[in-house]
């Protein structure tokens, strides 16, 4: 098939370059349109065996889905990587759950195929190593991801997802709309500071120290004096569950709220614990109503917890052991059942802080009124008595009232070109200051508003990472990508 589609690149640019051979192109479009029924037509009937004189269909059957054939890929001819040690029929399957390669693999598929290829050796490697790309496609600059103001030490730190780096600027700092950026006061960042895709951070108000959250790659929370930078060494770390986004500090209990996005569920860790310490609590199961949790905030005078989900979720089983032998480790992605997925409208599910195991939210604020979109980082300002969200993808800070629950319209929306809001995903308030923070991901900024701001306001003061111009390729964690022939598009899934 690959044959077949350069011969008709290249029949498209010599049609380009002489317009007087019509039929070839014709003939051309007419096999083309053979080869996919016949491929059709031999896919959809499946794998067949012989039993005795009768033939009859092979089917798995996987829960609620039916395994009806298994096709091996044809040759294709050009540059590949093979999973070591898998056959080829399975490349496909690679990345399904264990269950269905089980049963792949005891179907006997790719039984007639050959294996892998060897090895390349070590000069072939080598060289391979050496070659430059043609071209990157890459943002430098820094991109903000979420916040914490420090009020005490006046100072405010940004998790950074472009460079894998947290930073410290003075809290009063604002960037001259002339000026390409403002240079932070301390940044951390390298290879011994255990910092990948930092989304969350959170500074403790006694001692300074500075708290990290990964939220991929790197399943840590790190943990740095208040003073550290360059290539630091956290102070000490703390095994996290994979996809941890969201942090929160109970001072009064000394623990750690994180909010985990595969996971549906939201942990609790003492605030001392490090290395491979248990979490001292769970929150997880289909009662809980969570759905890709992000953000968390805990209201210290109701003593409760607010989590914004994006809204997809899927079924999964909760039987057997403790993950890696640790109590309230939530129950991961294996147990997924298999076509079970859902995509539900966001929301904002409502605990006490308390809430342990699988417990249905006090209130939910759900619904087209809500405005909802992507609620990545939410703030609660315990003497107004207001919920702050960031919405990543319809650029917007939606405010509500704490008591809402149901299809409720927010009290107040920020949005507009002068607001600088784009691609919001960290939120903050400064009590003591009456000031609310917005990390933009989509303009490298950080801007600075009234705590009762409104509409399209300009704000008080911005700390940008890049020129006012400067786009944003919005890269991040980029895992897939698709090359769109037609259209000469590249398709990157972050």
């Amino acid at each position: 098939m690959p044959h077949v589609v350069r011969a008709w690149r290249r029949s498209r640019a010599k049609r380009k370059r002489d317009s007087a051979q019509p039929l070839v192109t014709i003939r051309l479009f007419v096999l083309l349109a053979l080869l996919a029924s016949v491929t059709q037509l031999h896919l959809s009937q499946g794998r067949v065996v012989q039993d005795g004189t009768r033939q009859t269909r092979q089917t798995k059957q996987i829960g609620s889905d039916r395994l009806v054939s298994i096709q091996p890929l044809s040759e294709i001819g050009g540059e590949i990587c093979l999973p070591v040690g898998e056959p080829e029929s399975l490349m496909a399957a690679a990345s399904a759950p264990t269950r269905m390669r089980s049963v792949l693999r005891q179907s006997g598929a790719g039984a007639a195929t050959a294996s892998a290829p060897p090895r390349p050796g070590d000069a072939v490697r080598s060289d391979v190593a050496r070659r430059l790309p043609l071209n990157t496609l890459r943002d430098p600059r820094n991109a903000f991801a979420g916040l914490f103001v420090d009020p005490v030490r006046n100072e405010v730190i940004m998790a950074e997802e472009n460079n894998f780096s947290l930073l410290v600027y003075d809290r009063m700092t604002n960037t001259p709309a002339r000026a390409a950026l403002s240079e932070p006061k301390r940044t951390i960042v390298g290879e011994n500071t255990f910092l990948e895709y930092a989304c969350g951070v959170y500074v403790d108000p006694a001692s300074g120290d500075i708290y990290g959250i990964n939220n991929d790659t790197l399943n840590w929370m790190t943990v740095f004096d208040r003073n550290a930078k360059g290539d630091a060494k956290p102070n000490r770390k703390l095994r996290t569950p994979h996809t941890t986004f969201g942090i929160v500090a109970d001072e009064e209990t000394q623990e750690l709220l994180m909010t985990i996005q595969d996971d549906h569920s939201v942990v609790w860790f003492k605030k001392a614990a490090r290395d491979q310490e248990a979490p001292s609590g769970l929150l997880q199961g289909p009662k809980t109503q969570m759905a890709d949790p992000h953000g968390i905030a805990l209201d210290p005078k109701s003593g409760l917890i607010y989590v914004t989900n994006w809204g997809t979720f899927n079924d999964r089983t909760y039987d057997g052991p403790p993950r890696y032998g640790k109590l309230n480790w939530p129950v991961g992605r294996d147990n997924n059942i298999p076509g079970s997925g859902k995509i539900q409208p966001p929301s904002i599910t409502v605990y006490r802080k308390d809430a342990r195991g699988d417990v249905a939210p006090l209130r939910v604020i759900q619904g087209p009124k809500t405005l909802l979109n992507w609620p990545t980082s939410i703030a609660v300002h315990p003497d107004r008595g207001e919920l702050f969200v960031a919405n990543d993808t319809n650029d917007t800070v939606t405010v509500y009232r704490t008591t809402d629950n149901g299809d409720i319209a927010p009290i107040r929306v920020l949005k507009g070109p002068r607001s600088m809001i784009k691609n919001p995903t960290g939120v903050a308030l400064d009590l003591k200051n009456n000031e609310l923070w917005v990390a933009n991901f989509g303009s490298h900024s950080a801007t600075v508003f009234p705590v009762d701001a409104s509409g399209d306001p300009v704000p008080k003061r911005v700390i940008r990472s890049g020129r006012l111009d400067d786009p944003s390729p919005m890269l991040s964690n980029p895992h897939t990508m698709a090359y769109d022939t037609k259209r000469d598009q590249l398709l990157v899934s972050n």
